[in-house]
């Protein structure tokens, strides 16, 4: 009897040996990847040129931007400002053309705020005021406008770009202190084409409704928002378009007839 319960002792020690030996091992803690921040800014928002709402502020700064569009997506570096000059400034989605726009700060101090933003790649998703976009022909934005613009001649530095709305709609595109900045470019042209005679050439002033210009409308190949603080006892003025020193891109004047 003795033996018979010493062996079914072993017999259910090996069994319960067996049962712990075939038991899974623990697995290992699940790897956690952190995911981007997520924006409180619709997506459908985040790539137009906007004041106010779930646009851009004047008082935005590097933080906000990071924020807006997530910390991996702004790039520290130069942004250009024409002449062959540059200065430091962020950029936003930088190796993605679709997205990418150059930021300006007050100051060419990134610690500071934004003083302008400007679009400048020909396949870029970002939309401006009224639905401009790279591509956007001289007599769509005399519509949007109201009324006929002028703009600087072509072929030198600060060529193309819009210096007067003539006090249109495009004047006030943007909420204060916001205002648009704006360049066209000759379109282009098949081969064999030219362009017509009296084409806009050199930097003084040309309207955008001039035989020629009808004729050979030329498009906007940069766009942009900057910030143009007026002091207190400034008087306002529906025209103003943004100036050189104010917009960081653009060398537009005051908009005043």
């Amino acid at each position: 009897m003795m033996e018979r319960r010493i062996c079914l002792l072993s017999v259910l020690l090996l069994a319960g040996c067996g049962e712990q030996s075939s038991a899974p091992p623990p697995t290992a803690p699940t790897k956690i990847i952190p995911t981007p921040p997520v924006s409180a800014v619709p997506e459908a928002d985040l790539y137009v040129l906007a004041v106010g709402g779930n646009g851009f502020q004047a008082s935005m700064g590097l933080p906000a931007l990071r924020g807006r569009y997530g910390e991996a997506a702004i790039s520290l570096q130069p942004v250009p400002l024409g002449e062959g000059d540059s200065e430091a400034g962020a950029i936003i989605h930088a190796e993605d053309p679709t997205r990418r726009a150059y930021v300006h700060f007050l100051d060419a101090d990134p610690q500071t705020t934004i003083s302008a933003i400007h679009i400048r790649d020909p396949q870029s998703k970002w939309t401006g005021p009224l639905g401009i976009r790279m591509g956007t022909s001289s007599v769509e934005l005399e519509r949007i406008n109201g009324k006929p613009f002028r703009f600087l001649g072509f072929g030198w530095d600060y060529g193309g770009f819009v210096s007067d709305w003539t006090r249109g709609n495009l004047a006030k595109a943007f909420l204060d202190p916001g205002r648009l900045a704006l360049r066209l470019a000759p379109p282009a042209l098949a081969q064999g084409e030219s362009l017509p005679e009296g084409y806009p050439q050199g930097d003084g002033e040309f309207t955008s409704d001039i035989p020629p210009v009808r004729a050979r409308p030329p498009v906007v190949v940069e766009f942009g928002l900057g910030f143009v603080p007026k002091p207190a006892d400034a008087p306002s003025a529906e025209g103003d378009a943004p100036t050189q020193e104010t917009a960081s891109a653009s060398p537009a004047q005051s908009g005043d007839d």
